[in-house]
């Protein structure tokens, strides 16, 4: 216990592993507390499964691991399963066990040989079948199950082991939309409660979601390790894995939230100016910046949803105060926008008096694209003058699609 630091629940110093003569840890230092949900992120081989195999005992790496302020050499290999337990990525299970006693087996490090489950094991098994929705699934062979299914009995017997630390490698790969997001909210309601969660996470905004401390790997180091807004940077994300990121906080959900560039040859030649309001615009500027336009937009009423958008992807803007009409001055600047872009992009806005001169600059458009997911009538408050606008405006445009065929157009 000498050194034991009483706020960490885990403590690593200097901490490096090989195989054969290859580094695939380097000079690891970390102190995780009592209730930490941290996400190790970073790119493939960087090190962060073999770090998770480390903290259980399965690798035997120079350095130093103190669970509970015990060096994990003292520890037998039953006294650490109940400190420590991981879900293995590999979800592969080659014997048709029934669902039930795969989480049974979470019990282990707590029956003694020759004996078998008692009622307590199974009330302990079962509750966590319950949590994890895979109760019905207690007489199914494993073998028959989709690889979601099994995933999800295989955190149930994670659950079950009863420890104070769970480390979880990559434990949504198999998983649909739907129970990713449960996992996620399942670990990070257990360290609420106390538990520690180590989990390596390959998707960055789940990550920035639900994890209350992230560390970032890269060849066996830690680059960067803090709050989920101080590691993911656009210049972290730029060194370790090599994208163009926009780190932002939502202002919808007032969470950490990035969208990528994939754009690799840069910035496309083409301006693209977008008329929009009233939140419409904000899907459609999101893909110009990750398909690499350079974009304009407006005429946004102060205050517009839009403008979050806009000032988020660095684009320049138009903006009227509220409740009044555009001025004569915005209208000519908004035309200048209009007329100096290939492709202006009108979106499925509602209409009205005070925004109804954004109609009337795109007749200027050198090639115009309508996106009409409503009707017209149904967002025109106008009393039919913005409606009888809109449907010159068709006539002239070189395509009017839905908001899901922009990318056909772009």
């Amino acid at each position: 216990m000498d050194g034991y630091n009483a706020d960490s629940i885990i403590e690593i110093k200097d901490l490096n592993y090989s195989i054969n003569n290859k580094e695939i840890l380097k000079g690891i230092d970390l102190n995780i507390k009592a209730g930490d949900f941290i996400g190790l992120i970073g790119p493939n081989g960087a090190g962060k499964t073999t770090l998770l195999k480390c903290i259980n005992g399965l690798n035997k790496a120079d350095g130093h691991i103190k669970i509970k302020g015990t060096d994990i050499n003292k520890y037998t290999e039953r006294l650490l399963a109940k400190e420590v337990a991981l879900m293995h990525q590999n979800t592969t299970v080659g014997f048709p066990f029934p669902a039930l006693d795969i989480v049974l087996m979470g019990r282990y490090p707590y029956i003694k040989r020759f004996r078998a489950e008692s009622k307590e094991d199974y009330t302990i098994a079962r509750r966590n079948m319950d949590y994890t929705h895979t109760g019905r699934l207690e007489e199914s062979p494993v073998t028959e199950m989709s690889g979601g299914e099994r995933q999800r009995v295989l955190f149930a017997k994670t659950l079950t082991q009863e420890t104070d630390i769970i480390l979880l490698d990559e434990p949504t790969a198999s998983l649909d939309i739907t129970y990713q997001e449960q996992i996620f909210e399942y670990s990070r309601e257990l360290s609420l409660t106390g538990t520690t969660v180590v989990a390596a996470i390959h998707d960055l905004k789940i990550a920035a979601r639900y994890c209350t401390r992230l560390v970032l790997m890269n060849c066996g180091e830690i680059v960067a390790d803090g709050f989920p807004q101080e590691v993911l940077t656009s210049e972290n994300l730029s060194c370790v894995y090599g994208i163009n990121a926009l780190v932002y906080k939502n202002r919808i959900t007032g969470l950490l939230d990035l969208y990528i560039n994939r754009d690799t040859a840069g910035k496309k030649s083409e301006l693209v100016h977008v008329i929009g309001g009233g939140g419409s615009a904000a899907g459609v500027l999101r893909q110009l910046y990750e398909q690499g336009y350079n974009a304009t937009a407006g005429v946004f009423s102060q205050g517009d949803s839009d403008i979050g958008s806009a000032e988020v992807f660095g684009m320049k803007y138009l903006v009227e105060k509220p409740f009044t009409e555009i001025s004569d001055e915005i209208h000519a600047r908004n035309i200048s926008y209009i007329k100096d872009s290939e492709i202006t992009i009108l979106c499925n806005m509602p209409f009205g008096f005070q925004n109804f001169r954004n109609l009337e600059a795109a007749l200027n458009a050198n090639k115009l694209v309508i996106i009409e997911d409503e009707l017209p009538e149904t967002r025109d408050f106008t009393d039919g003058k913005a409606t009888a606008l809109y449907k010159r405006l068709k006539e002239t445009a070189a395509a009017v699609i839905t908001s899901a065929q922009l990318h056909e157009v772009l």
